[in-house]
């Protein structure tokens, strides 16, 4: 049990909740797409990946990217789900259903051990569906930007520092699928959009979560990157490599939004 909870530990963690109430003061004041854009950022899944590098070697890193690239091909259908029932039906039937359609399709996939080129057929094939579904959710003109307040960080920093201590306990006791798995759970969107449906209502939240689908492809490519770069050019690199497509894709998304037809297209709903 000490060799678990260590000192080291507390530090990771501190630097974790650090790092998410910085992103959080950040996004406070912003609409419903730039929200997303930094929600979609690796805030959670960052430091957690961050963690399993300093704990473990390259392949344990390789391993625990290779099975997070494969369940991160539900976090895009989770968001177009949660998004359609927070719209239809209230927080908690959006938030419930959405996270049991994200846990049976990740515990799915890590039960099915796909190897990487299964599953970067399977992120391709989820994310144009996702995003055109998203489409009728995306409209900003109902939604506003909303006062940040302290249950808001209390709850973000509180939730991904949980998902971080998960991740490296998990490493340590099990290994890097079930690391890798606790990952990539999307805390960082349940947390938000809790908080969110309660300050700003169910239009601002459902827009949020759907523009968060064209960010969540970044995150796609990264941990392709990460998985493929780990062993070869070391867990420094491949991780600077990740965030630094992670950051690129979301900027590049948000400078060309007003360019894409897409984006400029209102919704119907």
């Amino acid at each position: 049990m000490e060799s678990l909870l260590d000192p080291s530990l507390s530090v990771k963690l501190a630097a974790t909740a650090a790092l998410v109430v910085f992103a959080t003061l950040i996004a406070e004041k912003v609409g419903a797409f730039i929200g997303a854009m930094i929600a979609a950022l690796p805030l959670s899944a960052g430091p957690a990946y961050l963690f399993i590098s300093m704990e473990h070697d390259a392949a344990f890193v390789a391993q625990s990217a290779l099975t997070g690239l494969g369940i991160n091909a539900m976090i895009s259908p989770f968001l177009v789900v949660s998004a359609m029932l927070i719209h239809r039906f209230g927080i908690w039937v959006g938030l419930g259903v959405g996270f049991v359609f994200w846990a049976s399709g990740s515990l799915a996939i890590l039960h099915a051990d796909l190897p990487f080129l299964a599953a970067i057929v399977l992120n391709l094939a989820a994310f144009p569906v996702s995003l055109y579904l998203s489409h009728p959710y995306l409209d900003v003109s109902r939604t506003r930007a909303t006062k940040g307040g302290l249950l808001d960080v209390a709850l973000r920093t509180t939730a991904v520092v949980a998902v971080a201590a998960a991740v490296i306990i998990t490493g340590r006791l099990i290994g890097p699928e079930m690391a890798g798995f606790v990952a990539v759970i999307p805390i960082v969107w349940l947390s938000m959009s809790a908080v969110l449906y309660a300050r700003a209502g169910r239009h601002t939240t459902a827009a949020v979560l759907a523009n968060g689908v064209g960010g969540m492809f970044g995150f796609c490519l990264a941990l392709t990157a990460l998985h493929l770069m780990a062993v070869q050019n070391g867990e420094t690199a491949a991780l600077l490599v990740a965030l630094f497509i992670c950051v690129c894709w979301n900027l590049g998304l948000t400078i060309a939004r007003p360019f894409i037809p897409f984006y400029r297209r209102r919704g119907s709903i």
